[in-house]
């Protein structure tokens, strides 16, 4: 019997994330009939039960759920929540930050683009001596849901902390993993909970980490099982804007690696409509890179800033700090065993060599290849990747 429940479990599952709420209510009744049926015979184990009562929990979850009528208000998010404890499968959590960042935009590397277009869309509008400006060209429309999307490692997280240390906003970086759940219903009570706690507070920013995990476009495979969990979160971003009082700083963040995997919902006006590339450090923020890491170790003369910058032309700010990391390991390693050379006993004075920087750079793979910059040039122009191969392929 146990197989044949977890069959309808999977069709439950199918009804959920398709939103269909007649089967939703006729195979969770079926679920809990045969879920009571079982557990009341005897000699059934524990662990059956358990796995029959996780399944109970969250089918009333969600038929419950069906008697709300929109989530578009943190106060009717909250409601739609099980009383603490009645769930043991999902866990409260405090999500924002106790303390506001200690950090401005003086703490990115480069990036000058994305610094600018945050003043424009963001900072400026809250100051006083661009109001009139505002008024003038947007009216009350500010920019307060953003998609940051560009390459891995280009320090999108760093930027967000950055923004609301500018701000004085406190911040809820909301990691994919910490929102899933294998539990069906755990992962949108995590995402209204996000929403529940952000609505008590008056300066904020939700920071979703890469949403392609939560937001896939819903005609993909990659989407079968967080449809229901996008309708959440559209829900809640929503009603979240529509519901701030004058004086309140609500800014939704959200960051990808992925923006061609996205559900088109999040980017349509009114939504994630200002999107804002980050692109890979210049020459001028590689340097910077580089300085800060070079310029603490020692190092032979043939050693620069500048040569290093041309060899690492075309890596993130994250991969020029672990090229860096590891090119500090090699003549840390040479001196550690110097002392342990009984022969020798001592440090000798190992500095960072020439040979050492080209080792590590020739050894290292890169994280950004020239496919994924092909990826997010044929997305900035509006069409496929497929179409961008082939019309380089024409040119040459």
């Amino acid at each position: 019997m146990l197989s044949v429940f977890n069959s309808k479990v999977s069709a439950f599952n199918k009804a959920v994330n398709d939103g269909d709420q007649e089967n939703i209510l006729e195979i969770g009744a079926e679920l809990l009939r045969i879920a009571i049926d079982e557990c009341s015979k005897p000699g059934v184990a524990t662990t059956v039960k358990d796995t029959y009562r996780k399944q109970c929990y969250a089918v009333l979850g969600h038929i419950k759920n069906l008697s709300i009528s929109s989530y578009a208000s943190p106060a009717a998010a909250s409601k739609s929540d099980d009383p603490e404890g009645a769930d043991p499968y999902y866990v409260k959590k405090d999500w924002f930050s106790d303390d506001v960042p200690q950090l401005n935009f003086t703490n990115i590397i480069g990036a000058q683009e994305v610094k600018d277009a945050f003043m424009v869309d963001v900072v400026a509008p809250l100051r006083p001596e661009f109001q009139e400006v505002y008024r003038t060209f947007r009216g009350n429309q500010l920019g307060s849901q953003i998609l940051l999307y560009g390459p891995p490692g280009t320090g999108k997280t760093h930027i967000v902390k950055c923004l609301a240390g500018a701000l004085g906003c406190k911040i809820a970086v909301v990691q994919t993993s910490e929102v899933l759940a294998s539990v069906v219903g755990v992962a949108e009570k995590n995402i209204r909970d996000i929403f529940r706690q952000a609505a008590d507070l008056q300066r904020c920013i939700i920071f979703f980490d890469e949403i392609d995990s939560l937001c896939s476009d819903r005609t993909s495979d990659d989407s079968r099982n967080t449809k229901s969990v996008l309708t959440t979160l559209l829900t809640c971003m929503d009603g979240f804007l529509k519901t701030k009082k004058d004086g309140q700083l609500r800014i939704i963040v959200a960051a990808t690696n992925l923006p061609w995997k996205l559900d088109s919902a999040l980017k349509r006006g009114g939504r994630f409509e200002t999107q804002i590339y980050v692109p890979l450090p210049d020459l001028v923020a590689r340097r910077k890179f580089i300085s800060a890491e070079l310029d603490r170790l020692p190092h032979s003369q043939d050693v620069t800033v500048d040569e290093l910058a041309m060899l690492l032309d075309g890596y993130s700010g994250a991969d020029i700090k672990a090229v860096m990391k590891q090119i500090a390991n090699q003549p840390l390693r040479r001196e550690v065993l110097n002392i342990l050379n009984p022969n020798i006993g001592h440090a000798l004075g190992e500095m960072v060599l020439r040979e050492d920087c080209m080792s590590v750079i020739n050894n290292y793979i890169n994280g950004v290849t020239e496919e994924t910059l092909l990826r997010f040039e044929a997305y900035d122009r509006g069409i496929s990747y497929e179409e961008l191969l082939q019309e380089k392929y024409s040119a040459q």
